[in-house]
């Protein structure tokens, strides 16, 4: 823009000039000032344009996004792609940073965030009980304006996925990666000893009988870390005593001390006493038993499918040879083999204070497309959330054994530290370690009743 000068005009007045030739001068300075200023607006439009763009730039909400993923996990990697693609976006007005926080520490780090109101953006979350505490208490955007706007983003998604992840009738959080806990089973080692992957208990504890004659472990089985063990109780409690003794414990009108919960902590002491588990197993971690079940040191292990990428690794010695079956039945239970123990395993929920609302969906959007969910499949071995059809190709082939076995699912339950909440979840893993350890059943699920009486609610 030209620079201008204004002018004093009481020193013009006292240069002896008439008031006439003032006006005059004034006009002409008014006419002056009208031309530079339009010049200013119409010459450089194009600067303008990209002075413009590169303040909105400067002016990018930063947002925060809190994971539980650990760097050497390949869908860690996918995650990644995602945000570097959201971060390129000349559409959004927004950045993510993304802060990986595995293990044990992350709710600690995201509740002490979030009741400092100074929590992440967006932030991964486990379904039903853990996310409902957060949307109780407001601390959560709700999806439901989002669905009604874009109606095609929900249809895309698979019958039930969203069912865990509502609160009060509104949805809170989308799911990128839907798991399954499954007996995986060491083929070598099988067909070595010529032996059935099992359908029932008998035929399990007849394996197991095999194994240990063989001297080979039977399962790759760690209590340490207790949630490892406890998923395993969880798969027994269903094909004793069905649905409904967990169902009646979820609405608070069941009890601990019913048959099938006793039956579990008996049949578990009793797979412990046959060997079926390696005997360090209460020093075993979740990494540990990974680990042991790849490297062939064990014939079988009970796992969600978020571990598949792990087992199929090019680090893993049996990586073309592991097998998948639903967790047997047993005579006279009343659980179902086709129903299964699982959630959807990674959803993605937005701070109800997110810097930017609308640029956190679009981030939501990228995570559930049939572009990232395609890799999810293909790359990482993880179950799509969304109606796809994957290349057989592409696809890892215990993912698509997998999925063959879930397409007859009747029932899907919850893992109870998740159904119930940390607090009563987390009690019953460390029940479940006690029993392991030698406690009797009776008692242990007698202080749990104790404990869940006292507890619920909280």
């Amino acid at each position: 823009m030209v620079p201008y000068t204004i002018y004093d005009y009481p020193n013009l007045r006292r240069t002896g000039m008439r008031l006439g030739m003032v006006r005059s001068i004034a006009l002409l300075l008014a006419l002056v000032l009208v031309t530079v200023s339009t010049a200013c607006s119409t010459i450089p439009f194009h600067m303008e344009s990209e002075l413009a763009m590169e303040h909105a730039k400067k002016e990018k909400a930063k947002m925060v996004m809190y994971d539980w993923m650990k760097e050497s996990n390949p869908i860690t990697g996918i995650y990644s792609d995602v945000v570097d693609e959201f971060n390129a976006r000349t559409d959004l007005n927004a950045l993510i940073s993304v802060h990986h926080i595995p293990g044990t520490p992350y709710y600690s780090k995201l509740n002490a965030g979030i009741a400092a109101n100074r929590g992440p953006d967006i932030f991964m979350s486990h379904a039903a009980g853990v996310l409902e505490k957060y949307a109780a208490a407001e601390r959560l955007l709700s999806l439901d304006n989002a669905f009604a706007k874009d109606p095609e983003w929900k249809a895309s998604f698979n019958p039930g996925v969203l069912d865990l992840l509502s609160y009060a009738d509104e949805t809170y959080a989308v799911p990128s990666s839907f798991a399954v806990v499954a007996l995986f089973y060491n083929k070598q080692i099988f067909k070595h000893y010529n032996l059935t992957p099992p359908r029932t208990y008998d035929e399990l504890l007849s394996v197991i009988r095999i194994l240990t004659k063989n001297k080979v472990t039977p399962f790759a089985f760690g209590a340490k870390t207790p949630w490892t063990a406890a998923q395993f109780t969880e798969m027994v409690a269903n094909r004793i005593g069905g649905n409904e003794p967990y169902d009646a414990i979820m609405e608070g009108r069941g009890s601990w001390l019913h048959p099938s919960f006793i039956e579990t902590g008996h049949v578990m002491q009793e797979l412990r006493d046959l060997g079926a588990f390696p005997k360090q197993f209460l020093e075993l971690d979740n990494v540990a038993v990974n680990l042991m079940f790849k490297q062939g040191q064990a014939a079988m292990l009970v796992t969600g499918s978020w571990a598949i990428n792990q087992l199929i690794a090019e680090d893993s010695e049996i990586k073309d040879s592991i097998g998948v079956i639903q967790f047997p039945a047993f005579t006279n239970g009343k659980g179902d083999v086709d129903t299964w123990l699982g959630q959807t395993s990674v959803n993605f929920a937005i701070n109800a204070e997110a810097k930017d609302k609308s640029a956190a969906i679009e981030l939501l959007k990228m995570f559930t497309s049939e572009k990232y969910q395609r890799r999810i499949a293909e790359k990482g071995g993880d179950i799509p959330v969304i109606k796809l059809e994957l290349d057989p190709e592409r696809t890892p082939l215990l993912t698509q054994e997998l999925q063959k076995k879930i397409s007859n699912m009747k029932r899907l339950f919850i893992f109870y530290d998740v159904g119930l909440g940390t607090v009563i979840g987390d009690e019953y893993n460390q029940t479940i370690q006690a029993i392991l350890a030698g406690k009797k059943p009776e008692e242990a699920f007698a202080n749990l009743e104790i404990f869940t009486n006292l507890h619920r609610g909280n």
